[in-house]
């Protein structure tokens, strides 16, 4: 079920840094010692309340991972971890893909590279079990992974606009329960810890008055206000015939209107100089 490419591990070369983010998706145990402790500095620089065993048993249940690296030196500039199961709810068999550890340099912020390349490993498992429901299940404790779900997957849950059904509402609650058991608070959907770990570090991803004013934003902090402690929102998203119409319509929509804006600029330059 797990759509990974195996291969040769990743070492960093000693080339120039373009600054631009590409990935690639390798199998958790083609991974190097070297590519383990690059990963994990970098998960240490953004979270508070971690510690290197956590982080190596997390990843030790995870099958693949997803690699940003630029795309001069090699360099290792961010992942997520991903484990895809089997479950069932009411009867239903169901394929959940589950995104672990997830952390992006910001000098790499804003890029689209993780985002697509994620997109297209949901895809694969979709088309790996056509006949099967599959979800991507998601748990945030940052409002920059919660959009990652909400502006990138039509049919997802918890949202601002829509209340959750009741099978996915079922399956999140199977899903959480599987891997927290008891630090699942169904009622509010949330994951609660008596020592929350893994919480991002003050500074990180601050969320401002402009932020609030988006509504998505504004439902992650309302849904999940121990965010700030490391309390992490239980989401889903289906991965449907709608998912793919949802996020390459939204990939044009933004390349159109970055043309239009580039385009203005350059006719704004050429009236300037008459």
């Amino acid at each position: 079920m797990s759509p990974h490419q195996s291969g040769s591990s990743v070492v960093s070369k000693q080339l120039e840094p373009t600054g631009r983010l590409v990935a690639r998706t390798v199998a958790r145990a083609a991974l190097t010692a070297s590519d383990r402790e690059t990963m994990w500095r970098l998960f240490a620089r953004y979270y508070a309340d971690v510690s290197r065993a956590t982080f190596d048993a997390d990843l030790a249940k995870k099958q693949d991972v997803l690699l940003l690296l630029d795309s001069g030196s090699r360099r290792i500039a961010g992942f997520t971890t991903i484990e895809v199961y089997e479950e069932r709810v009411d009867g239903r068999a169901f394929i959940a893909v589950f995104s672990g550890d997830t952390v992006v340099d910001d000098a790499y912020w804003g890029q689209p590279a993780l985002k697509r390349a994620f997109a297209r490993y949901l895809l694969k498992t979709k088309l790996s079990n056509p006949t099967r429901r599959v979800y991507w299940f998601l748990i945030s404790k940052g409002y920059k992974t919660y959009l990652l779900l909400a502006r990138n997957v039509a049919n997802h849950f918890p949202r601002h606009d829509r209340d959750t059904p009741r099978f996915e509402r079922a399956v999140i609650e199977r899903l959480a329960t599987r891997k927290y058991g008891a630090h699942f608070d169904p009622a509010r959907g949330v994951l609660r810890f008596d020592d929350c770990p893994g919480r991002l570090k003050d500074g990180v991803a601050p969320i401002d008055a402009a932020l609030l004013a988006q509504p998505d934003i504004a439902f992650f902090v309302r849904s999940n206000p121990g965010h700030k402690r490391g309390e992490e929102l239980c989401c889903l998203g289906a991965v449907d015939l709608a998912m793919p119409v949802f996020f390459f319509g939204r990939q044009v929509k933004k390349a159109l209107v970055s043309t239009a804006r580039q385009l203005r600029r350059l006719w704004a330059l050429a009236t300037a100089s008459l």
